[in-house]
């Protein structure tokens, strides 16, 4: 199967999932075999199981970050226990958000330190490759400047990118719309 299929293959599967609205529809069962809650979290903070979150994450991971999600929960589910659905689902894309966040500072801060300290270096590699006779120290010192340029590169290049993509991804998921289906609904399917 070559590129083109493929692209046009997971346009089919985006455009199989939309739903009228222009929503990709997730739809999880929630029966009796699947734990609802996460068995190491306490009441005060309970969280969903992370098989939920994980199946999620893997439906929606080739779907763009411009088309809005749709998850469907079939299950029977009391108002409380749907309320109490939607906020930890919430919390925790707020709370990888933050975590996004602080990767993002951190690669801003790595890619920074690093290009500074290679102009550095190398501009001390230049003075002595000019001024002094010792051939070694200034190999030495122009492989640690150029190593720690291409670092930074790689931060801004290759890393920071790839956090946006995530970036991306979790604020789709943060502005996801969750429904509740009846069992009994599911079964006449």
């Amino acid at each position: 199967m070559n590129r083109k299929q493929r692209k046009e293959e997971l346009l089919k599967y985006i455009e199989h999932i939309r739903d009228d609205e222009g929503y990709a529809v997730v739809d999880v069962s929630l029966g009796e075999e699947v734990a609802l809650y996460d068995p190491l979290s306490l009441k005060g903070q309970r969280d969903l199981n992370s098989e939920i979150y994980d199946y999620i994450e893997a439906q929606t991971n080739v779907i763009p970050a411009t088309v809005p999600l749709r998850i469907r929960f079939h299950g029977d589910f009391s108002a409380e226990e749907q309320e109490e659905i939607k906020q930890m689902m919430h919390r925790h894309y707020v709370m990888r958000s933050f975590d996004i966040s602080w990767d993002l500072i951190a690669n801003f801060r790595k890619m920074l330190l690093l290009a500074l300290f290679g102009a550095a270096v190398l501009a001390l590699y230049l003075y002595l490759a000019f001024t002094s006779e010792n051939a070694l120290t200034t190999e030495i010192l122009s492989v640690i400047g150029s190593f720690s340029l291409w670092e930074a590169v790689d931060a801004f290049l290759l890393e920071r990118p790839h956090l946006r993509r995530e970036n991306h991804n979790n604020e789709q998921s943060l502005n996801q719309r969750i429904e509740f289906i009846p069992n009994t609904e599911n079964r006449t399917v």
